[in-house]
């Protein structure tokens, strides 16, 4: 065993060795399934293998030259409701009874080493196959993760997520679903994700909509952004208005609109640019500031953010799993809720 404390968990068996070609897989729903037929093992014991025809497939893989490597996210270590020793334990057997030489890679936690973020494979290729290269082309990854709905095959549920299929995107690699790779079944329909942060990369946006406006103003002026958690509002602000002399006024830092309300008056009263970086989702919130700029008699515009919905709770996912910031406070999906 090896690991890096809190972010990941890796085991080499005997016999492992650094191989051009990688077969990954991912582990729960894949490899093994619940003896007790519960969505969630109840114990490290309730485990079996999902399919027989696993481990000859395995075997097979590691004969015509593959490493075999797994891949899994494992949150319920970070959560304490799983401890490592124990998750240790259910790893070898699992191991001892597939009777093959394989890697896991484990991400106990939401870091980047949680699919469908790519660490876990960067890890592979750059400290865990003994600095053999890796040929993509021969590579390839199967999970069960895959975007398919509802009967997508007969009484069976839709997928849970389509993150293992964008874990094998986003390396670029062939991927199967466990059915396909080891029961030789057609591909079944599926769905990717609502936004691929890849069209962004697509044409050329402008920065802001008309056009023809101005981004910031030569006398005081107030501008109320407006965004779910997300939807880039204070990278906005403070890479393109504060350094032109904009205040920023963020009731994360704050703490209550009523401070925001008093720190955005008191910048006003003494001439300043004010930009207020807060959601502002409703008339309410956003009146508050518009009285101030006209106590203040200056002129007030409104920022709308505009990304969708999707798009806002990828920047925030992200955000969470590159987190470096220990004052940064968790977003949960119920944010969201007003911008639907």
């Amino acid at each position: 065993w090896s690991e890096i404390p809190g972010e990941l968990l890796v085991f080499t068996s005997k016999g492992v060795e650094g191989r051009k070609k990688i077969a990954g897989f991912d582990l729960d729903g894949t490899i093994i399934t619940t003896k007790s037929g519960k969505v969630f093992p109840t114990n490290t014991a309730d485990w079996t293998i999902i399919f027989p025809q696993i481990p000859g497939k395995l075997k097979q893989l590691w004969r015509d030259g593959y490493k075999i490597v797994f891949f899994t996210n494992q949150n319920g270590i970070a959560k304490k409701k799983v401890s490592v020793p124990d998750f240790k334990v259910k790893i070898q057997r699992i191991l001892d009874l597939l009777g093959v030489p394989t890697q896991v890679l484990i991400s106990p936690g939401t870091g980047h080493y949680r699919k469908p973020c790519t660490g876990m494979w960067k890890y592979l290729l750059e400290k865990a196959n003994q600095s053999v290269p890796v040929n993509k082309e021969e590579c390839m990854y199967i999970g069960d993760a895959a975007g398919r709905p509802v009967n997508w095959e007969t009484k069976k549920k839709k997928d849970f997520s389509c993150s293992d299929r964008t874990f094998a995107a986003k390396i670029d690699i062939k991927f199967y679903t466990p059915e396909e790779f080891f029961l030789g079944k057609k591909p079944a329909p599926f769905n990717w994700p609502v936004f691929n942060p890849r069209k962004l990369l697509d044409g050329d946006r402008p920065l802001f909509t008309p056009t023809s406006s101005n981004l910031t103003s030569n006398t005081p002026e107030l501008i109320v952004m407006v965004g779910s958690p997300g939807s880039g509002k204070t990278t906005f602000a403070k890479e393109y208005l504060v350094p032109k002399g904009y205040t920023r006024i963020n009731r994360d830092t704050l703490g209550t609109w009523q401070k925001c309300v008093s720190a955005c008056r008191a910048a006003l009263s003494q001439g300043k640019h004010v930009v207020v970086d807060n959601t502002n989702p409703d008339q309410e919130s956003r009146k508050r500031y518009i009285e101030c700029a006209k106590h203040a008699k200056v002129p007030v515009r409104c920022f709308v953010m505009d990304i969708s919905l999707e798009h806002a709770k990828h920047n925030n996912a992200v955000r969470e799993m590159t987190n470096t910031d220990s004052s940064y406070k968790h977003v949960g999906f119920m944010a969201f809720n007003s911008y639907k």
